[in-house]
């Protein structure tokens, strides 16, 4: 192969593997569990420590394994010119959709 093939067969491999690395930013917080039909526990208190650079995630009960478990809330790093979203469940005719979390721009 010559020389100019090799460098265009690496750039398209290396363009591939820049977008693989991008596409989970680019997804949006379109994630539903149809869970139980049982309304999901009230969310746990959690001691939250401002933290600059940081906003909080509060922590959630998941549907998981045909049961409520509680995830803890966690520190996201701040996104300039973004806002976090929280994620929440919404009831939806005979069962509940959880809806992820999400990173919107700042209007």
């Amino acid at each position: 192969m010559t020389n100019w093939k090799l460098g265009l067969a690496g750039l398209a491999l290396s363009s591939l593997g820049i977008s693989a690395l991008a596409a989970p930013t680019a997804q949006a917080a379109v994630l539903i569990i149809h869970a139980g039909r049982d309304e999901p526990p009230a969310a746990r208190e959690e001691r939250v420590v401002e933290r600059r650079g940081y906003v909080w995630d509060s922590g959630h009960y998941g549907w998981r394994h045909h049961r409520y478990v509680w995830t803890r809330g966690r520190y996201l790093h701040a996104r300039r010119g973004h806002e976090w979203v929280p994620g929440r469940w919404e009831r939806h005719e005979d069962h509940h959709d959880w809806h992820r979390g999400e990173w919107r721009p700042h209007r």
